[in-house]
């Protein structure tokens, strides 16, 4: 089955099935299409959408179509692509897990702090509580996607150069950063229109020949 027509036959499915719960709509088959051409780099937009036809949240499908924050100094640009492909990963599942429980979460993934705080660490020093969430950040967004072949994955952190960070250690800082990140996300993409279904069919239709062969970082800097 190629990319195209799977993506016809989940906007089908999805469309077909209005009177059920997003939850059940998105039966294990539909999330591992979905799964299969988030990973290719099909454009938001069109996850976005399919979420949106599904029932999901306001909240969930702007996290999902809203823009990549990232500060605006020029470093930016060395952010790796493996990053902006990690994080579309992390927001669909993110998004995916939020449907199943039936709430809406409040922290962006550990992709998206790194995407952040990469072109901060290039450009001034972090203080050693900053570098910790960094590393761990880091850490955790390589473990989870291993963007790197024949990389041995069990010795990151002797890689890294430091001892292993605990959560805990950095979690109140980590938190209020990845809170504070969803959040400048969520309202860049309802200042947009994303989030009124009722205009959505017209403003954001699914386009099944979309793809991003580039992800691109939206500069939406945290300290604007």
């Amino acid at each position: 089955m190629n990319q195209q027509q799977s993506l016809f036959d989940v906007e089908e499915t999805i469309r077909n099935s209005k009177s059920q719960k997003a939850s059940e709509i998105l039966t294990p088959s539909t999330r591992k299409i979905l799964q299969l051409l988030t990973s290719q780099r099909i454009n938001k937009v069109v996850t976005a959408s399919l979420l949106d036809l599904a029932g999901a949240s306001h909240e969930i499908v702007q996290y999902i179509v809203g823009p990549i924050v990232t500060q605006q100094n020029g470093w930016q640009q060395s952010i790796p692509s493996w990053v902006g492909k990690a994080i579309a990963v992390d927001r669909l599942d993110t998004a995916l897990k939020e449907i199943d429980k039936g709430e809406v979460g409040k922290l962006a993934s550990s992709s998206e702090v790194v995407a952040l705080m990469m072109p901060i660490a290039f450009e001034v020093p972090l203080s050693s509580e900053w570098t910790d969430v960094y590393l761990w950040a880091s850490y955790d967004a390589l473990l989870r996607h291993r963007p790197f072949e024949n990389f041995k994955y069990d010795k990151l952190w002797e890689k890294i150069g430091t001892t292993p960070i605990q959560y805990e250690k950095i979690r109140s800082d980590y938190e209020t950063l990845a809170a504070d990140i969803r959040s400048r996300i969520v309202k860049h993409a309802a200042k947009e229109g994303w989030g009124k279904r009722s205009s959505n069919k017209n403003k954001h239709p699914v386009k099944a020949t979309t793809t991003e062969s580039n992800i691109q970082m939206e500069q939406l800097s945290l300290f604007s």
